[in-house]
């Protein structure tokens, strides 16, 4: 990042708890820098340095960005997901920058709610049209110009689309489909919702919520946090979740992945080396639990760990040149209690004093 101290970065960030639910001990917060794709920073929060497991991530935002800023990073937009806690400190602290939600997780929320109403027999032929709705999302996020007006407009159109209705008025800016006038045979083919159904109702109902209607406004510029889920998931080699771990390891174990992330980010798509195939790119052909279909993803060239044999021999350099044991205990009674530890005897004796059983 220090080549970029005079230019603005666009930053997408997420945390990651060591568990699943509220009783999380452990809150990694990480920043990646969307050009690059490469991690900037992130700060380990453990859950008694915080008044609740619910306000870690929050923390972890705020000094990982702290962080970044003091070493003359200039950042003009960051993307997280809809945390109420992120969007609060981003609109009072922050207001100079931009605020971006990833669109993938406004998606999956739209996803899930058109998924519920679809359950319901009423709304038989809404579950079929989800596929393309999210499509349809995507797509008015991707081509809105940076315009909050554009993309509404552009994503409520939707709910005239599925009943057959192709051009309508009233908009500022967009006023018809974007795609070819359809043939007799694929008009003929498509399960048209109802005008005034339940089903349409449904759909009507989710694409007009205000509070999605309201967050389009940060989804202007569809900067999406792949890259940073893509790193979780590598994550879990180093430290994987239910597991519980001490914080210096939390520390040493996130700062190995993110070194991993970092010299294998951007790695090109792996060829067939010989055979009938050689030179051409290789896929995987996996089941898409999502898209209930195969599909092909691209293979990356393998991973290269040669940056560790750097990392071991200044390791072994470093102890060869010390006179002294190195003592790894240090003092962490600020990360495992908010309290100073009180001598041995004397807690003995508070919690025999106190003992409910006396």
């Amino acid at each position: 990042m220090k080549s970029q101290e005079e230019e603005e970065v666009v930053l997408c960030g997420d945390g990651r708890c060591d568990s699943p639910g509220h009783s999380a001990k452990y809150c990694t917060y990480t920043f990646l820098d969307v050009q690059s794709q490469k991690v900037v920073d992130f700060k380990v929060v453990s859950c008694t340095q915080v008044s609740s497991s619910n306000t870690m991530e929050i923390r972890g935002f705020k000094e990982a960005l702290t962080t970044i800023e003091g070493n003359g990073v200039k950042v003009s937009t960051i993307s997280t997901d809809r945390h109420p806690q992120i969007v609060k400190e981003m609109r009072v602290s922050n207001p100079e920058k931009c605020h971006e939600f990833d669109p993938w997780h406004v998606a999956k929320g739209v996803s899930k709610k058109l998924a519920a109403a679809a359950k319901r027999r009423e709304c038989e032929g809404l579950g079929e049209w989800i596929p393309s709705i999210i499509n349809h999302f995507w797509w008015s996020a991707q081509t809105c110009g940076g315009d909050a007006e554009v993309l509404k407009e552009k994503w409520v159109s939707v709910i005239h689309h599925v009943t057959n209705r192709h051009d309508w008025p009233g908009n500022r800016h967009y006023h018809c489909c974007a795609h070819e006038p359809l043939d007799e045979t694929s008009q003929r083919s498509k399960l048209w919702l109802q005008p005034g159904s339940e089903g349409h109702q449904a759909l009507v109902k989710t694409v007009k919520d205000k509070r999605l209607l309201k967050d389009l406004g940060h989804l202007t510029k569809c900067i999406h946090t792949t890259s940073l889920e893509v790193y979780h998931s590598m994550y879990l080699k180093y430290l994987p979740k239910r597991t519980h771990f001490g914080y210096d390891v939390m520390i040493h174990a996130s700062m190995l992945a993110a070194l991993d992330h970092n010299n294998n980010a951007n790695r090109g798509q792996a060829v067939y080396q010989d055979g009938e195939s050689v030179g051409e790119p290789k896929f995987k052909i996996s089941w898409s639990k999502v898209h209930k279909r195969f599909r092909a993803r691209p293979v990356a060239v393998q991973k290269d760990y040669g940056y560790m044999k750097a990392m071991v021999a200044d390791v072994l350099s470093s102890v060869s040149d010390s006179n002294q044991g190195v003592d790894m205990r240090e003092t962490q009674t600020h990360i495992m209690a908010p309290q100073d530890r009180l001598p041995r005897s004397q807690i003995i004796v508070q919690t025999q004093q106190f003992s409910r059983f006396k």
